[in-house]
C-alpha cells in the first residue's frame, strides 16, 4: 500500500506576513516611485565657491540638494530643462530693511524675482524689539524666502534713553547690554549701528565697543553704517576697525560708499586701510549695491543735534529763527559738499507724508514750484520745510562710478541691495529694490566684464554665508538646503530704473527655496516655503 504524502502547513507569525507584503509592494512600485521631488537638468553649475562653471544635473529631495551628477535615469516629479542656463545657490542679501515690510508683504517679491533666498534685515541700526517676538511672527506668518536679523543699535539705545543726546549715566550700558543680550539669545545675528542716525549718532565709540563685545560672546557679528561716509569717512573707517580691534568681533562695513565730489575717487585709500587691518588679523568684509545713488530720510541732512528729542522737538527748532538758521547751514553745506552732491536736482523725493505728489521730483524742482531759483540756500528752505511736514526720503545722486566700481572688485565685498520688501507701485523707491543682483550680472558680468560669472556669484552667496555662519546654505553641493536660482546668462537684466523703479528683473526664470518653487518658468507661485534663521546664540 502506498503511502500518502500530506502538505506541510506552515504557520507564519501575521507581523512577518505584513513585512513580506510591504517589501515584495515596493519591489514591484519601484518603478514608480521618485527618485527626486525637482531634477534641474543640463544647467551650467556656478557652485558659490568661485570655482569654475561645469554642466551637470542637481537632484534635489525634501528640500535638500541630495545629488549633483548626471541624472538621466534620475525619476523625478518635476525636471526642469536648464540648458542654455546657469543654477546658481540662491543669492544671500546680506543687507536689507525688509524687517520694516516683510510681515505686510511675505512674497517679498522683488527679492525673490532677483534670485534672492535668503534676506537680512535689522540693518543700519533699527530692529524690531524685542526680536524673538518679531521672529515668531514672521515664521507663523509664512515667507516666500529665509529671513534673518540683526539687533539695532539704535533700537535698544532708544529703549534706555529714548532720543536723548547725552552721556550715558550708571546702569544705562549695562541695562543695554541686557537687552542685546536678551536679541543674541532669541536669534539675532549680530549688532547693527547706524552711527550717522539718531540717537546712535550720539553714542560714544567705547558704548560701542562694549556692546559689540556682547555679540562676540554669542559668535555673532557686527554690521555698521558708519559715523560718516562724506568728508569724515577715513576717521569712521579708522572707528570701525578700532572696534574690530578692540570687542575682538568681526566687522562688517555696511554699502560702502564715498559720499559727495570732494571724496569721489578716494576708494583706493579705504580699501588699502581694509586691507591693511586684514593683514593685522582682523576679520573686516564689506557690502555695496551697484548704483551711484544712495537713498535715506531727509533728514540725513540735518545736524545731529536737531534731532534730539525726535520730530517734535525737530519743529520746535524750526520754529525759532536763530536755531533754523543754524540748522539751514548744515543743509546747505550738505547740499552742496555731501550728500546733496552739490546740486538740489540730486536729490530727489521717494515718499513724503504730507504731499504724496511730490514723489519723483527734485528738491530743485520743488523749489521752483514755489516760485524760488533753486540755490542751495532755497533749497535747504524747501528741505526744512518738507521735513517739518512730516517724514520724507529721498534718492540723493552723490557717488561716482569709479568707488563703485573699485569697491565691487575687491575680494570681500558682497552685493546687497540696502533695500526692504516693497509694495509694487507704491511711492517712488530706489531701483536698487528690484535691480540689485541682476544689475551686477548683467551691467558688470556680462557687459563690462569686470568681474567674472563666477567671482559674481560667490560674492552673492558662500561670502555673505561665511559671515552669517550659514552651514548649510551659500553653496551648491550634496546635503546643502535647496536654496537655488536658474538664470538665463546672455540675458539676466535689472529693468527698475530712476524714472520706473517698479519693474521686475528680468531673465530669472526659477527660483527655488527650500526646495519648493517660488518662481516657476517667470511666474510667481504660491508657495511659502521660507524659513526663520537663527543666529549662533539662540537658545
Amino acid at each position: 500500500m502506498k503511502m500518502q504524502l500530506k502538505p506541510l502547513k506552515c504557520f507564519v507569525p501575521a507581523t512577518i506576513v505584513v513585512v513580506l507584503i510591504f517589501l515584495t509592494t515596493a519591489n514591484i512600485c519601484r518603478g514608480h516611485v521618485n527618485d527626486f521631488d525637482i531634477i534641474i537638468r543640463g544647467g551650467q553649475i556656478v557652485d558659490g565657491t568661485g570655482s569654475e562653471a561645469y554642466r551637470t544635473d542637481i537632484g534635489i529631495k525634501d528640500g535638500r540638494i541630495v545629488e549633483i551628477g548626471k541624472l538621466q535615469d534620475g525619476k523625478s516629479g518635476r525636471i526642469i530643462n536648464a540648458e542654455g542656463m546657469t543654477a546658481a545657490p540662491g543669492f544671500i542679501d546680506i543687507h536689507t530693511h525688509t524687517d520694516h515690510d516683510i510681515l505686510k508683504n511675505p512674497s517679498a517679491e522683488n527679492y525673490i524675482r532677483q534670485g534672492v533666498t535668503t534676506v537680512v534685515g535689522g540693518n543700519c541700526g533699527g530692529s524690531p524689539y524685542p526680536i524673538g517676538g518679531f521672529l515668531k511672527r514672521v515664521s507663523s506668518r509664512g515667507i516666500a524666502l529665509n529671513f534673518a536679523l540683526l539687533a539695532g543699535h539704535n533700537t535698544i539705545r532708544r529703549e534706555i534713553m529714548g532720543m536723548e543726546n547725552r552721556p550715558l549715566v550708571i546702569g544705562e550700558l549695562e541695562k543695554m547690554k541686557a537687552l542685546l543680550e536678551r536679541a543674541m539669545k532669541e536669534g539675532a545675528f549680530g549688532l547693527s549701528t547706524g552711527l550717522k542716525y539718531v540717537p546712535g549718532a550720539y553714542a560714544s565709540t567705547d558704548e560701542v565697543v562694549e556692546l559689540a563685545k556682547v555679540a562676540a560672546k554669542y559668535g555673532g557679528f557686527y554690521a555698521t553704517h558708519m559715523r560718516d561716509e562724506g568728508r569724515g569717512l577715513i576717521k569712521a573707517v579708522r572707528e570701525a576697525i578700532e572696534i574690530a580691534k578692540r570687542a575682538k568681533i568681526g566687522v562688517q562695513i555696511s554699502h560702502h560708499k564715498l559720499v559727495g565730489k570732494s571724496m569721489w575717487n578716494s576708494s583706493i585709500k579705504t580699501l588699502e586701510m581694509v586691507d591693511k587691518a586684514i593683514d593685522d588679523g582682523l576679520d573686516i568684509t564689506l557690502d555695496q549695491y551697484p548704483y551711484t545713488a544712495t537713498s535715506t530720510n531727509l533728514t540725513v541732512l540735518f545736524p545731529s543735534w536737531a534731532l534730539e528729542g525726535g520730530q517734535n522737538r525737530l519743529k520746535e527748532r524750526l520754529n525759532n529763527p536763530r536755531l533754523r538758521q543754524k540748522i539751514k547751514e548744515t543743509v546747505v553745506d550738505n547740499i552742496l559738499f555731501d550728500r546733496g552732491g552739490g546740486d538740489a536736482s540730486r536729490i530727489v523725493i521717494v515718499s513724503c507724508s504730507a504731499e504724496g505728489d511730490l514723489e519723483g521730483k527734485s528738491i530743485a524742482e520743488i523749489t521752483r514750484m514755489h516760485g524760488k531759483q533753486p540755490t542751495a540756500e532755497n533749497a535747504a528752505e524747501t528741505i526744512m520745510d518738507l521735513q517739518y511736514a512730516g517724514a520724507a526720503s529721498a534718492i540723493y545722486h552723490c557717488l561716482c562710478e569709479y568707488d563703485v566700481e573699485q569697491i565691487m572688485k575687491h575680494p570681500l565685498v558682497m552685493h546687497a541691495s540696502d533695500g526692504s520688501a516693497v509694495t509694487f507701485g507704491q511711492a517712488k523707491p530706489h531701483p536698487r529694490n528690484y535691480g540689485t543682483f541682476p544689475r551686477v550680472l548683467a551691467r558688470y558680468v556680462r557687459e563690462k566684464k569686470m568681474i567674472s560669472l563666477p567671482e559674481a556669484v560667490r560674492k552673492m552667496t558662500s561670502l555673505p554665508a561665511s559671515r552669517l555662519k550659514l552651514k548649510d546654505r551659500g553653496v551648491l553641493k550634496k546635503g546643502m538646503a535647496a536654496d537655488i536660482v536658474v538664470f538665463e546668462p546672455k540675458s539676466v537684466a535689472d529693468k527698475a530704473t530712476w524714472q520706473n523703479p517698479h519693474q521686475y528683473a528680468e531673465g530669472i526664470p526659477y527660483v527655488l527655496v527650500n526646495g519648493q518653487l517660488v518662481i516657476d518658468d517667470n511666474e510667481r507661485t504660491e508657495a511659502f516655503p521660507g524659513k526663520v534663521l537663527y543666529g549662533p546664540g539662540k537658545k
